[in-house]
């Protein structure tokens, strides 16, 4: 095995632990000692690989969001219309934040009490969404489904429809101050945007 085959071997196996550290124990009372101790690594290797416990949560949460990102772009599609790309899309965001609901409970409440790291790391995450959104608008300007924009205007409309879905998401789930079919409502508001960009 190479030293890079390694080093990934050895990162995937300290990510693995620390996502039933960071299951059980939120991030606020995770700690780099318990994740050694679930990776049953040692300190030096753990600091070797990360340099803080805010660092292990990073690799994480990207690690956790990869397979959303791959789902999304292996359904959605330039042969789709927008109106269906974006329903696979909340579709599968819908599924993934369910089933992290009852993993990351813990989690979850650290960002109910407003944890600005938390906050920080899913900006990060966001960005990715956003770009999935660009690929969407972009093939239903070249299927002239829609007006054509510039980059500039389609690198807003991405931000604005993935800004609006996560914070509808949270007023559902973490802040739940919103209540039933959460993908039908969605779906209403991105058919009022997609109306206002049809071609006339």
């Amino acid at each position: 095995m190479s030293n890079s085959s390694k080093d990934e071997f050895v990162k995937t196996q300290i990510i693995e632990a620390a996502k039933t550290v960071f299951e059980t124990y939120g991030f606020r009372k995770a700690s780099m000692g318990l994740i050694a101790e679930a990776s049953k690594k040692g300190r030096s290797t753990l600091y070797y690989y990360y340099k803080n416990k805010e660092d292990v949560f990073k690799a994480c949460m990207f690690d956790l969001h990869k397979p959303l990102i791959k789902s999304c772009k292996l359904k959605l599609s330039n042969k789709n219309t927008l109106d269906k790309n974006l329903s696979i899309y909340v579709n599968e965001h819908i599924i993934y934040i369910e089933n992290a609901l009852e993993t990351y409970k813990i989690i979850l409440n650290d960002l109910r009490q407003g944890e600005d790291f938390i906050s920080s790391v899913a900006v990060k995450i966001h960005q990715q969404d956003i770009e999935v959104i660009k690929d969407c608008l972009t093939w239903a300007i070249q299927n002239k489904e829609i007006e054509t924009l510039d980059s500039e205007h389609i690198n807003f409309l991405a931000t604005s429809i993935v800004n609006t879905i996560d914070n509808t998401k949270k007023e559902f789930f973490i802040y739940e101050t919103l209540k039933g079919d959460i993908q039908t409502k969605i779906n209403w508001i991105n058919n009022l945007l997609i109306h206002s960009l049809k071609i006339k």
